[in-house]
């Protein structure tokens, strides 16, 4: 097998695939059991010497005294080299993390590269590089109108792009605001479509509480059932029959309370059968 002396390569931190570069704790890893180990070649594109793959092994090897590594060559034009670094990166070793793979085909997205040259080149799938393409107009959208969005990482807008036109700004807003998470913003998604979330309010806490998805279908799973009807219909018997003092605060809490089922009553009164809206006043 070929090697290549490390002081020959060229370190074009551009064909690193990797968003935060090299891990210096995987390094430390690395050159602690290095001369233990039989380590895989690195990738090297042959004509300019430009590494694609293997950059925590040769920090590594550096490390512990060791100049001299095991190569495979490649003889690609320069357009290619980026997508083989990624291709590389996706077999073994510390795989790329999903939104290194999206930033990834986005990328290569941006230098013209097509839907088809993609997935074969990289081995990933078609609808990842169309979820991608989704995203990316949607991040170039917000640019456009200035929205907060736009600072949103590719997986999370990936997730947002799953949803009606009609919900997608305002999701992205508060995963802004709330500083929410992919799976955060996946769990509000899932919740959107599953019509247990149905507004603003409910969107920001399905993505800062993971529990409330279940505690609101537990709460609805009464409410379906009638019960809470009998539960109102007592609640009214109470107060007629009952002399209560109230407060001022309690009196403007009930007073909200009322309005309230008023505007509820008046888009729903015809509905149910009523024939007329409420005249309260």
């Amino acid at each position: 097998m070929d090697t290549v002396s490390i002081h020959e390569l060229v370190h074009d931190t551009s064909l690193n695939p990797r968003l935060h570069g090299v891990d210096q704790e995987v390094v430390d890893f690395y050159a602690g059991i290095f001369n233990d180990v039989i380590w895989p070649p690195i990738l090297v594109d042959r004509a300019t010497k430009k590494l694609l793959d293997g950059w925590h092994r040769v920090e590594a090897a550096q490390r512990a005294g060791v100049y001299t590594l095991p190569v495979q060559w490649v003889d690609a034009k320069e357009e290619e080299l980026f997508a083989l670094a990624v291709k590389a990166n996706l077999g073994h070793g510390i795989r790329l993390s999903r939104e290194e793979r999206y930033k990834a085909i986005a990328r290569l997205q941006r230098e013209a590269w097509t839907p088809e040259r993609i997935t074969e080149v990289l081995g990933c799938s078609a609808g990842m590089v169309q979820r991608t393409e989704k995203a990316e107009d949607l991040r170039i959208k917000y640019k456009v109108h200035d929205h907060p969005g736009v600072k949103l990482p590719t997986e999370t807008l990936v997730e947002v792009v799953r949803l009606p036109e009609e919900f997608r700004d305002d999701v992205a807003e508060l995963a802004c605001e709330v500083e929410a998470t992919t799976a955060d913003v996946r769990r509000a998604v899932r919740g959107i479509k599953n019509g247990v979330v149905v507004n603003n309010t409910d969107i920001k806490r399905m993505m800062t509480d993971p529990e409330y998805a279940k505690a609101k279908l537990k709460a609805a799973s009464p409410a379906n059932s009638g019960d809470w009807l009998m539960t109102f219909a007592t609640l009214v018997d109470q107060i007629e029959s009952a002399q209560i003092q109230l407060s001022p605060l309690e009196r403007e809490a009930t007073v909200s309370l009322f309005v309230r089922l008023r505007d509820w009553a008046n888009r729903n009164l015809v509905n149910l059968g009523a024939g007329t809206q409420t005249t309260m006043q």
